[in-house]
C-alpha cells in the first residue's frame, strides 16, 4: 500500500470548511487537485471527478459522507484488487474559529506497488497546495 497525509489549520469555523469542500460547483475557481467535481454528496452515491496532476476521470463511490466530519471517496482503476484509491477529508474542530483538515490518500491493490515515489510526492505537493489555497479563500 502507498498512502500519503497532510494537514493544515484553518481559521475558519469547521462549517465553512465542510461547505468549501462539498461544493463541487465552485471547484473550477479553486481546487488544483479536483479541478472539476459533479453528484450528490451522500454515502453510496457515484461522483464525477476530473482528477488535474494524473489528467484522468475518475467516478469514485463516496463511502464515508459524515456531516462538517468526513468525505471519504474510493477510486477505483481496472478492478478494485488492481488499483483502488481511497481520497479523505477528515475535519477536526478545534474552536469555533478554526478548523484542522486531514487530507490524504491510501493506494491499495496489486498495481498501487508500481506508483512511483516521484508520483506519489507530485500528488502530496499538490494536496498541500490544494490545502492552502482552500486556506487563503476560507480566511479572506
Amino acid at each position: 500500500m502507498k498512502q500519503y497525509h497532510t494537514t493544515i489549520k484553518i481559521n475558519a469555523p469547521v462549517e465553512a470548511v465542510w461547505q468549501a469542500l462539498t461544493d463541487f460547483s465552485a471547484f473550477p475557481d479553486w481546487n488544483p487537485l479536483v479541478s472539476k467535481a459533479s453528484g450528490k454528496v451522500a454515502e453510496g452515491e457515484i461522483i464525477k471527478t476530473f482528477i488535474k496532476p494524473l489528467n484522468a476521470e475518475f467516478s469514485p463511490k463516496l463511502i464515508k459522507v459524515i456531516e462538517n466530519q468526513e468525505l471519504t471517496w474510493l477510486g477505483v482503476r481496472f478492478a478494485k484488487f488492481l488499483l483502488n484509491g481511497e481520497h479523505y477529508y477528515k475535519l477536526e474542530k478545534i474552536s469555533d474559529k478554526q478548523t484542522r483538515l486531514l487530507h490524504g490518500e491510501y493506494f491499495r491493490g496489486w498495481l498501487s506497488n508500481f506508483i512511483s515515489d516521484r508520483l506519489l510526492k507530485r500528488m502530496e505537493t499538490t494536496f498541500v497546495i490544494h490545502n492552502q489555497i482552500l486556506k487563503s479563500r476560507l480566511e479572506k
